[in-house]
């Protein structure tokens, strides 16, 4: 939540190989501007949905295909499946179509596409004068897709080295582990990129039958944003989309997610650095208690005014680094609150970030904490407002979140402004009191 909405990359739209969480996707205009005054929405007749703004002094457009299914159609076995046919719509189809190939090159764009809780999407990223051939291009990539079995095959060897190799990391460890406790057997609890036990048993009829039930115009929204006007980037889409018919939509599993699993999970792993994570459910993108927890979790562990900088590193420096953050989502939403140190400080760092939060959710932040976390949050919004791909992916996700996302994306600044003190140690409490405690400890 301290971040915003997370953006665009390969993996900017699954939970970062890193093992960081995703920030919080969202709050981030400039106080002073209005950079989506003129923008433009419709729904032409097969029901695709289109968002189209215009950022003045951007020589480049991004284009964003996102699909409304969510982690919710994705079984046991085929947890992570919407993340990787998403990228195989890019790698695959881009490998096995040379032609395609030819016109991203000739374009001189970029094509990248990922996953988050919520949704899968692919964005063509080009120059501002090339709108329309742009949006011809994603269409053509995400509606003549080809996935070759031998395609697959090399996608599933490059997902799964990446898998084990990430999951010795005790970042990631700690990350996965927390979300299975938070969300126990369910989706929402998997790893939206895969586990090492399901990705390698993908085939190509399984990729198929989840692009072809999630890449239909009435279950999409297409965002166009950069230097283009909107009425422009709009006949763009609708030349490209509008031919397409409608239909028949991923069913989801209807279920409610059990109650976070109680106590501690230890892990070990093989590293000279030991972590510990408290991981919580949070507000989902379009509850009111969004702005609130965004602010909480600023005070928490946003930067060097942050209260787990105090406790952990302005004296004593016991831990390496540490972070309050969260996965951003409709629902199934979570927040972190990690710390990396060496293992033998390892209960007093989880001490302090203990009490720290404790504090948060029994004591009102100063007036000065408040307004630090705000200015932190909406810089990180002025920014997103600047970085076409970026601003994108915010608008589609608040829109498959809310139904509203144009209107939203201009609220938040004001929320997030007025939100209070005592709002702050509510979004709090509503988090930290049903947390799950994960450490990794060195092999």
């Amino acid at each position: 939540m301290t971040g915003l909405l997370s953006l665009l990359s390969t993996v900017l739209l699954s939970q970062p190989a890193s093992g960081s969480p995703a920030p919080l996707p969202l709050l981030s205009l400039a106080a002073q501007a209005g950079p989506l005054d003129g923008a433009l929405r419709t729904t032409l007749d097969n029901g695709l949905r289109i968002l189209c703004v215009e950022t003045p002094g951007t020589g480049t457009v991004a284009i964003a295909a996102l699909a409304n299914t969510s982690a919710r159609a994705e079984s046991a076995p085929l947890a992570g499946i919407r993340y990787f046919a998403a990228r195989a719509l890019v790698e695959c189809s881009l490998a096995d179509r040379p032609a395609l190939t030819d016109r991203l090159q000739d374009l001189g764009a970029d094509a990248f596409a990922g996953a988050t809780l919520d949704l899968s999407q692919v964005t063509v990223h080009a120059a501002a004068e090339d709108v329309g051939p742009a949006a011809q291009l994603l269409r053509d990539i995400v509606f003549e897709a080809q996935f070759e079995e031998s395609s697959i095959a090399r996608l599933r060897r490059q997902f799964a080295t990446g898998l084990a190799a990430s999951g010795q990391l005790p970042e990631v460890a700690a990350d996965l582990a927390a979300a299975a406790r938070l969300y126990p057997n369910h989706p929402f609890g998997w790893s939206v990129e895969g586990l090492a036990t399901t990705v390698p048993t993908f085939t190509s009829e399984q990729v198929q039958r989840v692009h072809a039930g999630s890449f239909v115009p009435n279950n999409m929204v297409v965002v166009a944003a950069g230097g283009v006007p909107a009425a422009q980037s709009l006949e763009a889409i609708r030349a490209a989309f509008g031919g397409l018919l409608p239909g028949a939509r991923l069913p989801e599993a209807a279920d409610s997610p059990h109650a976070p699993l109680a106590g501690v999970e230890q892990l070990v792993r093989p590293s000279g650095t030991a972590v510990v994570h408290l991981g919580a459910r949070a507000p989902g993108l379009a509850d009111p208690a969004y702005p609130s927890a965004a602010v909480a979790l600023a005070i928490l562990g946003a930067g060097m005014g942050s209260r787990l900088y105090d406790a952990l590193r302005r004296e004593d420096g016991v831990a390496y680094t540490f972070a309050a953050e969260a996965v951003a989502a409709r629902e199934g939403a979570r927040a972190s609150v990690v710390a990396a140190c060496p293992p033998e400080h390892v209960d007093d760092v989880e001490g302090r970030m203990l009490l720290a939060m404790r504090n948060l959710m029994t004591d009102l932040a100063s007036p000065e904490e408040i307004l630090r976390a705000k200015e932190y949050i909406l810089t990180s919004y002025a920014l997103t407002h600047q970085r076409s791909a970026d601003l994108a992916h915010q608008l589609g996700a608040l829109e498959i979140a809310s139904g509203r996302g144009l209107e939203l994306d201009r609220e938040l600044p004001r929320l997030v402004r007025q939100t209070t003190a005592e709002q702050v140690r509510e979004a709090a409490r509503a988090m930290f009191e049903a947390r799950v405690r994960v450490r990794v400890l060195p092999s």
